[in-house]
């Protein structure tokens, strides 16, 4: 029987880099932009990829279980082999699948800084939760989902807050788990479902209850970010990790009052601390080396500001986009208006329930 999931992007509201600590905490939305996977099962002993980004791939089981070459398939590869290994345990069991996967995470060809891998990652594994009924918690979900990201160095030191999203949709609180253990797990060669249903020392994934009046606000600058590229331009990694340290304790507390402020839906101490922790960021930025406020994305942030709007950079930094928050629909489209003036495009975005 034929299946169809999606899973969206992210953008985060607060709590960028020092999110890549363990125990630290960020927020972070569901976007109304999707990778969605439609898939069924084959008799065929063989799995069918059809990717709108890629193109096509044909892999047998043998193939499966190969080391994951380092070529545009390895997110997707690596992926189902930690699926196949998880859920069929030995490869005599082995069954096949056809998979295709359409990506609307990009405007105009270009990335739009909203996790796309993630969401990649997230779409496959509910897929393929479909179609063989694993019947799989939004917890263990999410948890094959980073086993995912661990596997590749590209992505193994990431907040993984962009799993939690694409998993959950929604506002997510969200508090990263102690990856040195969970890593361990892997090097002592644990079972993938024995991880599974260990308790994650440090997680932590709330939905927070968004107010209805509050409205988000993107505006993309048209030049994406590279994150890993901007890093490997900063200071030395333990003077990146002294500094992240101290970032760490100059915004947790912002972040557990913005956390209360959504929750009681308090606007002026959700601007107060949306904004600090942007400006926590930007200083951080600063110290290490990295481009996190380019000429567009100051210009998007002081037409926000020059209208009593709360507005931060979304991310990395270095590009992508601009998030303000208000409370009204005329305030949202003056911005909106004002940001197109300035070479600023809006974006259609909104948060993303899952329930759409």
């Amino acid at each position: 029987m034929l299946t169809t999931v999606k899973a969206p992007g992210k953008l985060f509201l607060v709590g960028e880099y020092a999110i890549t600590f363990p125990y630290q905490s960020a927020v972070v939305f569901a976007v109304n932009k999707y990778v969605t996977v439609t898939a069924e099962h084959i008799d065929s002993p063989k799995i069918n990829i059809k990717s709108d980004q890629l193109g096509t791939l044909t892999m047998s089981f043998n193939q499966l279980q190969a080391d994951v070459s380092t070529d545009s398939w390895q997110l997707v590869k690596k992926t189902l082999q930690v699926l196949y290994q998880f859920h069929f345990k030995t490869a005599a069991a082995y069954q096949g699948i056809t998979i295709n996967i359409d990506s609307d995470l990009t405007f105009q060809g270009k990335k739009l800084g909203l996790g796309s891998s993630a969401a990649v990652v997230v779409a496959i594994i509910k897929a393929f939760d479909q179609v063989f009924s694993l019947n799989l918690s939004k917890q263990k979900q999410f948890k094959l989902g980073v086993l995912t990201m661990l596997s590749l160095p590209q992505f193994a030191n990431g907040s993984m807050a962009d799993v939690a999203v694409a998993t959950y949709g929604n506002v997510l609180a969200y508090r990263k788990f102690d990856d040195t253990v969970i890593n361990q797990m892997l090097v002592d060669g644990l079972e993938y479902q024995t991880i599974l249903n260990k308790d994650w020392p440090g997680l932590k994934i709330k939905i927070l209850p968004w107010p209805d009046n509050w409205q988000i606000a993107v505006g993309w600058t048209g030049s994406p970010a590279d994150t890993q590229k901007m890093l490997g331009k900063a200071v030395s990694s333990e003077n990146l990790t002294r500094a992240k340290e101290t970032l760490s304790l100059v915004t947790q507390p912002l972040i557990s009052a913005f956390i209360l402020a959504v929750e009681i839906s308090h606007f002026e101490k959700m601007s107060q601390s949306l904004v600090s922790n942007a400006t926590g960021i930007s200083n951080y930025a600063e110290q290490v080396g990295i481009n996190y406020l380019t000429d567009s994305l100051t210009t998007a942030i002081n037409i926000s500001s020059s209208l009593n709007i709360p507005a931060k950079v979304s991310g990395a930094g270095g590009g992508d986009n601009v998030i303000a928050i208000t409370t009204n629909n005329e305030d949202k489209e003056k911005l909106h208006a004002t940001w197109a003036q300035n070479g600023i495009t809006p974006l259609p975005l909104h948060i993303a329930t899952l329930g759409e």
